[in-house]
């Protein structure tokens, strides 16, 4: 948030007047948020952006012209600045855009209130407030298409040969091309399983899997209850319940309460890896706002297993893996590439 430096400035990008006079409403209603300017195009968008300099923006996906993907990759090239992608569009195409424009620099998406009250409007325009607030202070990063960014780790390894059977990973905001950039140099016969903790807003989890699919040589897959934990699959959480794995290595799915906010949880799934795997366990704590997964990391670490966190310069929130640095759980610190490289050093 501004807070004392004034409201937060908004930017509005929807070819629809009425969902543009919606979205308004909803947050002129909050007194620290100011909307300062519409487009209804993602050309306008990206004009208007440079012109008003605005603390975050929302974006639609399908509009005509210039659409919702093509003007994130501009923004985020040129002037970046946070994006809130707000879309209605849930067909397989209009995810796929969503997944592309989040890997282009986008922080998060969430769904568009419908045009018309109903009882929805409450809950969404709720949620719509409290993004804009979270996120309008998030220092982002330039995303320059087809610009690999190869950065040195700080390595802090005790060297020792381990082992090693599965790998947990926590991630949030920013998370999805983060996790593509991991889990595209993996081989088809990677040796180890990987469970993956995303979070991400209602009904997008799917897309997110199949999107991923399309380059991951691995099979990748929402996990189900009592999905065996096998070398060369990622099973990912589901929305709405902790994904934990027990004795003999079987997932299973949890519907307790929110842990640090978060179902599922990624401090959740991280315990219950060092729990079972101990010193054969890898867990990795990936871009995200907020400590969830820092305390998992931990008690991986203290059972002997190795751990990774993503580096400030890559990450597009920095929050959780500062929490697991500032916590001591946290063996190496490496850009995305690196990791990559690590896991498959350590799969030998």
């Amino acid at each position: 948030m501004k807070g004392a430096s004034g409201p937060i400035k908004v930017l509005i990008v929807d070819d629809s007047p009425l969902v543009r006079q919606v979205l308004g409403t909803i947050l002129e209603a909050d007194p620290a948020i100011q909307v300062i300017g519409y487009a209804s195009d993602g050309k306008e968008g990206v004009e208007k952006t440079f012109q008003l300099k605005p603390d975050l923006i929302t974006m639609d996906i399908n509009m005509p012209g210039m659409d919702g993907l093509e003007a994130t990759e501009k923004i985020m090239a040129y002037r970046p600045t946070p994006i809130l992608i707000v879309t209605s569009a849930r067909d397989r195409r209009g995810v796929q855009i969503t997944m592309e424009a989040l890997a282009a620099g986008a922080l998060e998406v969430m769904e568009k209130p419908t045009p018309l009250p109903d009882d929805s409007w409450e809950d969404l325009g709720k949620r719509l407030v409290e993004k804009v607030k979270l996120l309008a202070g998030v220092r982002v990063i330039t995303h320059l298409k087809g610009r690999s960014r190869h950065l040195p780790g700080r390595v802090r390894a005790d060297g020792q040969e381990k082992a090693h059977r599965v790998v947990g990973i926590g991630v949030s905001t920013g998370g999805p091309g983060v996790l593509s950039q991991i889990l595209k140099p993996l081989p088809a016969d990677f040796p180890m399983a990987l469970l993956i903790v995303q979070h991400m807003s209602e009904g997008f989890m799917p897309g997110l899997v199949e999107w991923l699919s399309r380059d991951v040589r691995l099979p990748i897959q929402l996990a189900h209850e009592g999905d065996l934990v096998k070398p060369g699959l990622a099973l990912m959480a589901p929305e709405g319940s902790h994904l934990v794995v027990q004795q003999g290595g079987r997932a299973r799915l949890r519907q307790a309460l929110p842990v640090g906010g978060h179902r599922p949880s990624a401090d959740v799934l991280l315990h219950s890896v060092a729990a079972i795997y101990g010193e054969a366990a890898i867990g990795v704590l990936l871009t995200g706002m907020g400590r969830d997964g820092a305390e998992g990391l931990k008690a991986i670490r203290d059972a002997g297993g190795y751990t990774i966190v993503q580096d400030e310069d890559s990450c597009a929130v920095f929050g959780m893996p500062k929490a697991a640095i500032d916590l001591g759980a946290a063996q190496e610190v490496l850009p995305p590439s690196g990791i990559a490289e690590r896991l498959i050093q350590l799969a030998r």
